[in-house]
């Protein structure tokens, strides 16, 4: 039998716990015994109220602070996505002896890939589009969910939800611009003192594959490589992911 683990799962930019959809879920009854911890950002979901900060290491001392696993000096495993997973890297440099693995979904880094691969191309004009549909939680989570996801009914699936998520905690401008600064000028270390989970996928319409694989090269891991998913790979195949986890 595995030995029960903790979690700590953590979105990426301008997403906030909600927008796992329902993930926490699938994986809570895949790992039954497990327990998971979700905590949102500062500037996103519940928190969307509060500054972001300008730096990855900044998020990290935040969800330090905010972790009931940190407080009762327990080690526990870091799942983050994109934004997520770069402060998973971060806190796992800085905090090895609090992390036992960090499981890292489709992220990058500055002093791996160039900028049009980090944020692909094709997705600038609808992300302009997002800083006006901000008012349109349904318009902003179809935009958001097309650039992020490709099997369609997985997406109409979790739309509902993340739409009424959203509708209730609205991201404000200034902090999805500040979280993106904070991305664009993150590098990770040459070196990690634990290895990392690396998945991502081919499908990747939002961030380039390569960044994943880039980060393999460096690190001297085989990242999992998803064949056709989109870069929220949690929502377009909970399942595989899971799988991944074991």
């Amino acid at each position: 039998m595995q030995k029960p683990k903790k979690w700590i799962l953590i979105r990426g930019l301008a997403r906030g716990k909600g927008h796992w959809g329902s993930f926490p879920q699938k994986m809570q009854k895949f790992f039954p015994n497990d327990q998971i911890e979700m905590i949102d950002l500062p500037g996103n979901g519940e928190r969307n109220q509060e500054q972001s900060p300008l730096a990855i290491s900044e998020y990290v001392a935040d969800l330090r602070q905010q972790s009931q696993f940190v407080k009762q000096n327990e080690s526990f495993h870091l799942l983050g996505i994109s934004l997520g997973a770069m402060i998973a890297v971060q806190w796992l440099n800085d905090h090895p002896q609090e992390v036992e693995k960090a499981h890292l979904i489709c992220t990058s880094s500055a002093s791996t890939s160039a900028f049009y691969q980090r944020y692909q191309l094709r997705n600038y004009l609808p992300t302009l589009r997002l800083f006006f549909a901000a008012k349109d939680p349904e318009l902003y989570e179809q935009t958001v969910l097309a650039m992020t996801t490709n099997d369609f009914a997985r997406r109409q699936a979790e739309l509902p939800g993340l739409v009424e998520y959203s509708r209730k905690y609205p991201e404000l401008r200034g902090n999805v611009v500040r979280q993106l600064l904070a991305a664009s000028r993150f590098q990770v270390p040459k070196n990690l003192p634990k290895s990392v989970n690396l998945l991502g996928s081919f499908g990747d319409g939002l961030v380039s594959p390569h960044c994943t694989l880039q980060l393999g090269k460096l690190w001297g891991v085989e990242p999992k490589m998803h064949d056709a998913a989109g870069h929220d790979l949690p929502i377009d195949d909970p399942q595989w992911v899971l799988e991944q986890l074991l």
